[in-house]
């Protein structure tokens, strides 16, 4: 991946009028899961990166202006690299998948059914 495809999925998320990330952790995986969610080869990698974008937009809070927003992506794409890219990007998953796997815990097991019935 490319660190100007980066930078362009980071600026289309400006333009996109979000609100204000939690951290500069989610500011990167925003950032990663869109780039990753447009440009991924692999259908299933791009479905999670869709899922991980939608994840950490989720967590975007409503305090946030414009500009501090636009400052904490500008600042959070210049830590990432191509070299560094699918690193993170495996570490925004994680997060994802705890809430994923914590869910289906929560999912009482399905019943046999007797047989005979």
């Amino acid at each position: 991946m490319k660190a100007t495809t980066i930078a362009i999925a980071g600026a289309l998320l400006l333009s996109s009028g979000a609100a204000a990330a939690q951290s500069a952790t989610d500011a990167q995986c925003i950032i990663l899961s869109n780039a990753f969610a447009k440009n991924s080869k692999d259908a299933n990698a791009q479905k999670l990166a869709e899922s991980a974008f939608y994840f950490y937009l989720g967590r975007l809070g409503d305090s946030s202006t414009p500009a501090q927003l636009k400052t904490l992506f500008e600042a959070q794409s210049k830590t990432i690299t191509d070299a560094t890219a699918g690193n993170m990007m495996n570490a925004c998953i994680k997060p994802l998948q705890a809430k994923v796997q914590m869910l289906q815990s929560l999912s009482p097991a399905p019943q046999k059914k007797p047989e005979g019935r």
